[in-house]
């Protein structure tokens, strides 16, 4: 049933226009696996990084940027809030893709990654416009 759902959520995710951003780990690796996209992971801090507020009002929740997403990225956030609790288990997982790809702790920090883990990249962010950001981005994808 599992299984089923999942491929329903392919179905669904390949035919919409906009992507989502996924909070869990697992589940990202394996839409990326099944799809063929990149995931772009972002380490963010969402009740007290000022920067990753701003990203996630100016980017994230941008219609232009989610329809850019949609067709080439698999959206990942790993939230490390101060205030709001993050099951344990998440957290471990959080905590992990940290220590790989954001060791120094930066935020808010994108990456891009292959389905199977590997670093492509690290995307710069500058506050800059979603239509610059979809640039560098699709500089990086190419």
């Amino acid at each position: 049933m599992r299984s089923i759902l999942f491929l329903l959520l392919i179905v669904a995710l390949r035919g919409s226009a906009h992507a989502q951003v996924l909070r869990y780990p697992d589940k990202a690796f394996e839409l990326a696996q099944a799809s063929g996209k990149k995931v772009m992971l972002v380490f963010s801090g969402s009740d007290w990084c000022i920067p990753c507020i701003r990203f996630n009002k100016q980017i994230l929740s941008d219609s232009s940027f989610l329809s850019f997403a949609g067709d080439n990225l698999v959206l990942l956030e790993a939230d490390f809030p101060q205030r709001k609790k993050i099951a344990a288990p998440l957290r471990l997982q959080y905590d992990s893709l940290a220590a790989a790809f954001n060791p120094q702790g930066a935020f808010p920090q994108v990456v891009l990654l292959s389905p199977g883990k590997k670093l492509l990249a690290y995307v710069p962010y500058r506050e800059e416009t979603p239509a610059g950001f979809i640039s560098t981005l699709k500089h990086l994808l190419q």
